[in-house]
């Protein structure tokens, strides 16, 4: 079988399309990855076949609408605005490139915000198109609209806010779509938003994270698979930095702080808030730079910083972990059964904070347009010291590493029918 897998945004939104693509590849199949350019170490040296896709994602985050964008915590409407005007820029060139790279293909894989894109391409050359989700996006009266959640609703809100939501954006995006279907010689998009396990139910529809975390919702039609989270881990050869393993075999378990590919508007008063929150719990520290430039220096010797060590590795040797509430982060984070402090900039990272809180593995989260060193001190404070948030983080990541989400997707994907 040859295998498209379309992927694009941040780290956390590639890397387990990669974590994906490298076990079909391992199962025997042909696969190619298209993303942006800086993923392609991500696949580096397997057989999976990588697809550069136009654009620099990294440069695009650096830019100033971004950063109002991310400052704003994450506004609907915002969203909208900034998604928009980077996709206008690049969805004509995007269009026929992945058009020629999904030819011959036997199914392609839609992820994330290339979801409708795998749809059109896959109209356009007959072949059948996987939607693959790393939140629950699909109606339920269980769950509100995980990327823009809203404050507590009835169940009826609940299933309707991912309706709205998604037929708002739908209408936001469609001139992109008639722009589309325009260069691929589609008949034009419809008004509704076609989108959806039950809209096409001879679709396959998945859902990549773990019902320990998120349970499968009984409303939710049989055609779409919750499969576990997909987890990319870190190289067979791979050896850790020798002064962060001598830091981390010094005292006691330290806690990681990081936020992946956020952008901070302020990041030096984001470093000087982690840097005295840590001061005051009086533990060891191991702090990740990501892309938003959290670089402290003259760091005193219960602070290490790191720019990118596997998560697989790291997190288990930690007391505590703070993050920004990414899918992946998020999968992690639980399988590696600590207790979490999310500290959330946008989408569904509040999503994800409400549901670790709900399952007593973390604290109310800290929002980083909130984001004070009294705060972060006290929300740390919790998570290190209450024993039974404590159990349930463990017997979580128990639950968590039992699940095999790449195997089960590949089986789910196998089933297609070419």
């Amino acid at each position: 079988m040859i295998v498209s897998i379309l992927a694009a945004g941040t780290r956390g939104d590639v890397q387990p399309p990669a974590a994906l693509a490298l076990r079909l590849a391992s199962r025997g199949h042909e696969v190619r990855l298209l993303a942006h350019s800086e993923f392609e170490s991500l696949v580096a040296g397997s057989d999976v076949v990588f697809k550069t896709l136009p654009g620099d994602l990294r440069k695009e985050l650096d830019s100033d609408g971004s950063k109002t964008f991310f400052a704003s915590g994450g506004n609907p409407l915002g969203f909208v605005r900034w998604f928009m005007d980077l996709a206008k820029r690049y969805t004509a060139e995007t269009t026929p490139l992945a058009r020629d790279y999904c030819a011959g293909s036997d199914v392609i894989v839609s992820t994330g915000l290339m979801d409708y894109f795998g749809t059109v391409l896959g109209q356009s050359l007959r072949i059948p198109c996987v939607h693959a989700w790393m939140q629950p996006v699909e109606p339920t009266g269980d769950y509100p609209f995980p990327m823009f959640p809203p404050p507590r609703w009835p169940r009826w809100m609940n299933r309707a806010s991912t309706r709205l939501a998604f037929n708002g954006m739908w209408l936001g995006t469609r001139p992109l779509s008639k722009l589309m279907h325009q260069i691929l010689e589609l008949p034009r998009p419809p008004w509704r938003n076609p989108m959806g396990a039950r809209q096409s139910p001879n679709d396959r529809h998945l859902m990549a994270y773990s019902e320990a975390l998120v349970p499968r919702s009984p409303e939710w039609p049989s055609n779409l698979d919750v499969t576990g989270f997909w987890f990319l881990d870190r190289p067979t050869d791979w050896t850790p930095p020798d002064a962060l393993a001598r830091f981390i075999k010094a005292g006691p378990a330290p806690i990681y702080i990081g936020f992946g590919s956020m952008i901070m508007k302020d990041p030096a008063a984001t470093v000087a808030a982690v840097l005295e929150a840590i001061d005051r719990t009086k533990f060891r520290a191991v702090i990740s730079a990501g892309w938003g430039g959290l670089r402290p220096s003259n760091l005193p010797d219960t602070v290490f910083a790191i720019d990118a060590v596997p998560h697989d590795w790291l997190f288990p040797k930690m007391a505590a972990i703070v993050h920004h509430g990414g899918a992946g982060t998020t999968g992690a984070a639980s399988r590696a059964g600590k207790p979490q402090v999310v500290v959330p900039f946008i989408s569904d990272q509040f999503f994800w904070a409400d549901q670790l809180r709900k399952r007593g593995v973390a604290p109310a989260s800290v929002p980083h347009k909130k984001l004070t060193t009294d705060k972060l001190t006290s929300t740390l404070n919790i998570a290190l010291s209450d024993n039974a948030m404590r159990q349930r983080a463990s017997d979580l990541g128990e639950r968590v590493r039992a699940e095999d989400g790449t195997a089960r997707a590949a089986e789910t994907i196998e089933t297609v029918r070419v």
